[in-house]
């Protein structure tokens, strides 16, 4: 299983290893990561809008990360299929998805037991999404799920 954290600093950990910073092979690898754990599949060409690079470019970059990845494997966690990539689902556990899934959880509930996911997903938001990606779009990211942890609050308590 792979861990994927995007609170704080971009970081993998798998079967005892840790990756972070250049690790990933440099700074686009790292946001190519980030891109597919929190948006699921995407076309080269959608990346490459994303990264503001040519998809030749996004396209060699996404061999490295496959390779820093998964060095000994050919059966990679990164899929690429058809000029569309995405993360193995059932190979991926992502910290934002288990955040969105706490938020679900309180979402209607009465404050008391809206009480523990709340506090659960704010345990994993303690950091920045993206913590240190100077992109426009990391910094729209991060804006979105602090007001997501913002507004969780009010929607449980209004049950």
């Amino acid at each position: 299983m792979y861990d994927i954290q995007l609170f704080g600093r971009i970081e993998v950990r798998t079967r005892g290893i840790r990756l972070a910073g250049d690790d990933f092979g440099g700074d686009r690898p790292r946001q190519l990561l980030a891109l597919l754990a929190l948006h699921g599949e995407q076309s080269l060409v959608e990346l490459s809008d994303r990264v503001d690079a040519p998809p030749a470019a996004v396209r060699a970059d996404l061999r490295v990360l496959r390779e820093r990845l998964d060095p000994d494997a050919h059966d990679s966690v990164l899929v690429g299929r058809h000029g569309r990539y995405r993360l193995d689902t059932e190979r991926v556990r992502v910290d934002v998805a288990t955040f969105d899934q706490l938020l679900a959880a309180a979402r209607g509930r009465t404050p008391e037991r809206a009480a523990r996911p709340l506090t659960a997903a704010t345990f994993l938001a303690a950091r920045p999404l993206l913590e240190g990606e100077d992109t426009p779009w990391a910094a729209q990211l991060r804006a979105q799920y602090r007001a997501k942890l913002r507004t969780a609050r009010p929607t449980a308590t209004a049950a």
